[in-house]
């Protein structure tokens, strides 16, 4: 009987071993896998916190787009003025993330030098080519594009916010949670509208009629208005037609000013206010007044 027992022991510890399973061969369930432990949500604080940082870093993740190359009289300036807004955005975020006490957040302190760091570095590239005045314009077109490549794939040297969030599901909540860090649409700060049916102007084609400083005509796209000189126009021009959108440029004597106009917008050039009646598709009903 002993004997019997020993042997029914042993054969039930070699079939564990082996899987054996039921009497029928059907193998055995594996045993369920560990359970883990949810991770814990962010507090408010930390969600605030990861809110300033990544409205301080925006740079990295909606970087400003470079402009449209028109190839005017303006585009230089076009140019220029988005080279000195990445370089002003680079240099903002040591500025903008030094009021961020790192302890409130998970690995913060690492988060901030790394995209300070990084920043730095670029900045002062970048504002080298901002602070060049006397270079050809296809010189500073190489510029921009070069810029504009680079931010597209611009990683901080160290820790990522995307690297943490993908390892810290605390982080990951308070990623989802933070509104600052989603990315920005692509048009946002930008007017636009729908093209709409226009109105007749009252001064027609005729361009000639805003040479006094008070007209609504017809324009289109490249179009040059008669500048009102007794505003100090040198030069005034419709530089596109798009999406509902009519962009003019304006000259003086020193220097000079660009502005997108969609229906019903105005804005004051030099003390005469430029207004867009309507903005159709490919044309537009265009005003000057004394402002």
């Amino acid at each position: 009987m002993r004997k019997e027992v020993r042997l029914g022991a042993a054969a039930l510890v070699l079939c564990s071993l082996a899987a054996c399973g039921a009497p029928d061969g059907t193998p055995a369930a594996p045993p369920p896998p560990p359970t883990s432990t949810p991770a814990p949500p962010p507090t408010p604080d930390q969600v605030a916190w990861l809110n300033e940082f990544c409205e301080a870093t925006k740079v990295f993740f909606s970087p400003p787009q470079p402009p449209e190359d028109l190839r005017d009289e303006f585009v230089a300036m076009d140019l220029d003025t988005y080279l000195s807004s990445v370089s002003s955005e680079l240099q903002s975020v040591d500025f903008r993330t030094a009021s961020l006490a790192p302890e409130r957040f998970p690995r913060g302190a690492e988060l901030v030098e790394a995209y300070t760091k990084t920043a730095e570095e670029l900045s002062t590239k970048v504002g080298g080519y901002a602070r060049q005045f006397d270079v050809a314009e296809e010189t500073v077109r190489g510029w921009v594009a070069e810029v504009s490549s680079t931010l597209k794939t611009l990683k901080p040297q160290g820790l990522d916010l995307a690297t943490l969030a993908a390892a810290d599901g605390t982080v990951a909540q308070a990623h989802q949670q933070a509104e600052k860090c989603r990315p920005a649409k692509a048009e946002e700060g930008k007017p636009s509208a729908t093209p709409v049916d226009l109105p007749a102007a009252k001064d027609g084609e005729n361009l000639a009629a805003c040479g006094d400083g008070r007209c609504e005509v017809l324009v289109s796209p490249s179009a040059v208005v008669p500048a009102p000189r007794r505003y100090g126009f040198t030069l005034f021009r419709v530089r596109s037609i798009s999406g509902g959108v009519m962009q003019v440029g304006a000259k003086f004597g020193s220097g000079a000013i660009t502005s997108p106009l969609d229906t019903g917008r105005s804005t004051i050039m030099n003390g005469l206010e430029v207004k867009a009646v309507a903005v159709g598709d490919g044309k537009a009903v265009l005003s000057f007044s004394p402002g």
